[in-house]
């Protein structure tokens, strides 16, 4: 199977901050959500161990719950920012999931997971 994805700007534009954009290593949108679609079910809970910038967050407006976890603060403030706008953004017709966002390192995610 092979998958292509248009580009994923506008919807980085309407989801996230302009700072977004600085992150190396962002993750397409298109394919985020389709991996989110195939592999999980609403109300599960979704672990991102190296979060960035945040784009596992989106889950969250298809009823999945979200854990993010970063290890560099200037990426937890980015990822804040951009949970706050888009739990600012309308409702979809389903459930709406949580996040989590946690500072930490991931080589010691049982210290920071549970407690």
């Amino acid at each position: 199977m092979m998958l292509t994805f248009k580009s994923d700007v506008a919807k980085r534009k309407r989801f996230f901050t302009p700072e977004c954009f600085a992150h190396p290593a962002k993750m397409h949108l298109g394919m985020l959500l389709w991996i989110i679609g195939k592999y999980t079910k609403p109300e599960e809970t979704i672990l991102d161990p190296m979060a960035g910038s945040g784009s596992l967050m989106l889950a969250t407006r298809y009823d999945r719950n979200v854990v993010l976890v970063e290890l560099e603060q200037k990426f937890v403030d980015m990822a804040k920012a951009n949970w706050d706008k888009v739990k600012s953004l309308p409702k979809l017709k389903w459930g709406w999931g949580e996040c989590q966002i946690i500072q930490g390192d991931a080589r010691q995610l049982e210290g920071l997971l549970v407690g």
